[in-house]
């Protein structure tokens, strides 16, 4: 008994037990505010790029791209987009964004709601027999036109591990990932 007692009455390592308990909390806190931070990082970087290129669209500056196929343009808005985010930038912003853009009825103003997609990267796509978007899919439009665009970047998080990074993880995407989404709504400007 007398051992027990001593063993209770010892306090040499208290400081070490209280560090072990605290410091793992304070390191997921820490993690957690850097992933939230770059996940918003992220997606002002992503709406600040579509605006610069939806202002480009709007004003006439990309009326060049009417003349290329269906596919050039959405690659070429895919690039620009790419381009003017400061934080994806190359290939690998080209292969995980994907664009839809409509026209908005006038008449009755009915908008399709754009469907829930994005790339899907678990699947093999061979770009020589990739057709690109469809009609349906991907429209320029012309002058006067109310335009609805939506755009979705996919993107993995820093620390997956963490609460927000796997909070991210378990509402995204079936690879790992997590969708950014940008919508937009613009009329072209006549030419």
């Amino acid at each position: 008994m007398t051992g027990f007692r001593a063993f209770l009455a010892d306090d040499r390592g208290t400081a070490t037990i209280e560090f072990v308990f605290f410091v793992p909390i304070v390191i997921l806190i820490f993690l957690a505010s850097i992933e939230s931070s770059y996940y918003m990082v992220r997606h002002v970087m992503l709406e600040r790029s579509v605006d610069i290129v939806v202002r480009d669209i709007r004003l006439g500056n990309l009326d060049y791209l009417k003349g290329q196929s269906q596919y050039a343009q959405h690659d070429t808005l895919k690039e620009l987009i790419c381009e003017t985010s400061l934080l994806n930038a190359g290939q690998t912003c080209k292969d995980s964004l994907k664009i839809w853009m409509q026209t908005v009825s006038t008449a009755d103003f009915a908008m399709n709601p754009p469907p829930r997609f994005c790339v899907d990267r678990l699947e093999n796509v061979d770009p020589a027999t990739d057709p690109g978007p469809g009609v349906d899919e991907f429209k320029l439009g012309d002058d006067n036109e109310i335009m609805l665009m939506r755009i979705c970047l996919k993107e993995e998080p820093m620390f997956p591990t963490t609460v927000v990074g796997a909070g991210l993880v378990a509402g995204g995407e079936e690879d790992g990932s997590y969708a950014l989404v940008s919508t937009s709504i613009f009329v072209n400007e006549p030419g």
